[in-house]
């Protein structure tokens, strides 16, 4: 969330200068690439015949399709910058506008974008007439300051795609990978990796689990997916498959732990403490009661530890249905990102934070803000990985296929999902081999004299 002081700050100017210095360049692109293609590939028709000139004119159309790939992308990139200063401009005038009137009627604005009473005053019982200002300057702020976390956003977004256009030559390809919802589009993004972020390192049973609880408890999928990343356990990044010797013995460890020394050790691979498991499992009874007729909390608290960690499943249900009893309380409760952080902490502190200060991180302080901001930055990956699973499996096929066609034969294609949202994932190369690369003789290498 884009703070007070960040809009406040921003000079949407900048980014304008910096359109128009890649509009500048895009037009020289531009004209370099029809010269290629219009004057010397012309020039090159007339004046030199045979296969010689045929390739040599062929490598010329190419720099100019190079040229023009280059210049779609500087355009690209021209229309996310001019973009983005026109909506925080637009958002600055709102805000500006919103801060003054707030002055002008004895109302203090903190960084998060809250309005308060700058001092008590006196009025009637009953009468709310007096917050009036202040409801309105509110307004107007939350207004401009999710104008500009959107604005924000979509120019990460759109400049990530750009990034991605840097490998790709062929201008077809670059005017479809400019429609962002595109399949060649969501796998640039994705080609840029994760900047290293972990993975989501589970099992596809693991993924399944968290679609059903979404749909079972009206919980986001990217809230229980954000659980998972934050929440992993060590020995979920040895074994994906949550199987083999060292997640048998983590979980073994942990079931230990929980009996002996440490009675409060977080449980199961979103690492809910026991006492939290209970009340989850209390208030839902019918959920979960297992097909049997066994009733959870009936079990002893040896035997539910040794039940969440063995079955991951589960776990991931019951992190559901807790962060579903977290939004039952509204208070510091109004987004994922705040249920994120009440998952870690619900306490009265953090929820007053959170109300206070809204989806803000910058204003917070030890593992909460760290937290926060670790929402900030897995979110456009959590959206990419979802984006490219909800395609179909020939969407993401083409979309490699178009990779390996513009890169260089012989070179690794991949893209990197923070999860694992489909395949294929990886491929190789099939276009125009790079300059100065050695072509593979058609026949074996002829036998040195002598070795008859």
């Amino acid at each position: 969330m884009v703070s007070v002081n960040e809009l406040s700050g921003a000079k949407p100017d900048k980014w304008r200068a910096a359109a128009d210095d890649a509009v500048a360049a895009a037009k020289q692109c531009e004209g370099i690439g029809s010269y290629a293609r219009d004057e010397v590939a012309s020039t090159l028709r007339q004046c030199w015949v045979g296969d010689t000139g045929t390739a040599a004119r062929t490598r010329f159309v190419k720099h100019a399709d190079d040229y023009e790939a280059a210049a779609l992308a500087l355009r690209a990139m021209a229309r996310a910058y001019d973009d983005l200063a026109d909506d925080i401009t637009d958002a600055q005038r709102d805000l500006t506008g919103a801060l003054d009137y707030a002055r002008t009627h004895e109302l203090k604005v903190d960084d998060s974008g809250r309005v308060q009473l700058a001092k008590a005053v006196a009025v009637p019982a009953g009468s709310t007439e007096h917050l009036e200002p202040l409801r309105h300057a509110q307004g107007i702020i939350d207004d401009a300051l999710s104008k500009a976390t959107r604005a924000d956003t979509e120019a990460a977004r759109a400049l990530r795609t750009v990034e991605g256009l840097t490998a790709i030559t062929d201008p077809k390809l670059v005017k479809e990978a400019l429609n962002s919802g595109s399949p060649l589009s969501i796998a640039l993004r994705l080609s840029g990796g994760l900047d290293g972020l972990h993975p989501i390192n589970v099992s596809p049973a693991q993924l399944a689990a968290v679609e059903r609880a979404a749909r079972e408890t009206g919980m986001s999928k990217r809230l229980l997916l954000a659980i998972l990343w934050q929440e992993q356990q060590w020995y979920q990044n040895h074994n994906p498959s949550l199987r083999g010797p060292l997640s048998s013995f983590g979980r073994l460890f942990d079931w230990s732990l929980q009996q002996t020394i440490k009675p409060d050790k977080s449980l199961g691979i979103t690492h809910m403490k026991l006492e939290t498991a209970r009340t989850v499992i209390e208030n839902n009874r019918e959920r979960f009661t297992l097909a049997d007729g066994t009733y959870l909390g009936d079990l002893d608290d040896s035997q539910l530890t040794k039940y969440i960690e063995e079955n991951p499943n589960e776990d991931v249900r019951l992190s559901a249905y807790h962060l579903k009893q977290l939004q039952e309380q509204p208070f510091g409760a109004d987004t994922d990102k705040q249920l994120f952080t009440l998952y870690a902490a619900d306490t009265p502190d953090v929820r007053e934070k959170n109300e206070q200060h809204g989806d803000e991180s910058g204003a917070r302080g030890g593992d909460i803000k760290i937290r926060g901001e670790n929402w900030d930055k897995i979110q456009p990956h959590l959206d990419d990985a979802m984006a490219w699973e909800a395609l179909s499996d020939e969407e993401r096929s083409q979309a490699i296929k178009q990779l390996e066609s513009d890169t260089p034969a012989g070179h690794h294609v991949s893209i990197e999902p923070i999860y694992a949202a489909g395949g294929p994932t990886t491929g190789t190369g099939s276009g125009e081999p790079e300059p100065g690369t050695p072509s593979p003789s058609p026949n074996p290498p002829p036998t040195p004299p002598g070795n008859n």
